[in-house]
């Protein structure tokens, strides 16, 4: 599992964003019980948005629990030896797409968000994104987890999106798109 100092370290590298507080504010107050689903119901999960080599078409799943569209995430496994491994295993079993060989470096944004009664214990997630591209002809497999998944233009989303995604998305996805190009 991945240790607390690592994961500060990973967090630190993200963009600052208005919820960098509250990850400093949770690792200070949880330490590293903040990396375990069964350390408390606010919690570290990882997660990983996959968009097109074009940057015209982001990958999503239709999340079995929340019943809405949303990028690829969750929690943190105990073979996981970083934040962006979790991220990238994570959209990997939720998508079928394996390896996903190109994903950022560093986090492209910092999100903490509350959760319905449908999680259980879990009332609020701290969420690393990373980034991940793939090709629109590779054909992404529905999982367990999820009730569908499916590449869609940005112009064209779905309209039941996570609460907070359809203000965040275009954001999101222009930071994809520069942190993936920049590897090039």
């Amino acid at each position: 599992m991945i240790d607390l100092a690592a994961a500060r370290q990973e967090v630190g590298q993200g963009p600052q964003t208005p919820f960098s507080t509250a990850f400093a504010e949770l690792f200070a107050r949880q330490g590293a019980d903040s990396l375990h689903r069964a350390g408390g119901e606010h919690h570290i999960t990882a997660s990983c948005l996959v968009i097109d080599p074009l940057a015209e078409a982001v990958l999503l799943n239709h999340h079995r629990k929340a019943g809405l569209w949303g990028q690829f995430g969750g929690h943190l496994e105990p073979d996981d030896a970083s934040l962006r491994g979790a991220a990238c295993r994570e959209a990997e079993e939720e998508s079928g797409l394996r390896p996903l060989t190109r994903v950022t470096a560093a986090p492209i944004d910092l999100h903490v968000h509350d959760l319905s009664a449908a999680f259980g214990a879990c009332t609020r997630h701290f969420d690393v994104v990373y980034a991940a591209q793939a090709s629109t002809d590779d054909s992404p497999r529905v999982s367990d987890e999820s009730f569908d998944v499916a590449w869609f233009p940005l112009d064209r989303l779905p309209s039941d999106l996570m609460p907070d995604l359809p203000d965040r998305l275009p954001g999101l996805f222009r930071s994809a798109a520069a942190a993936l190009s920049s590897r090039d």
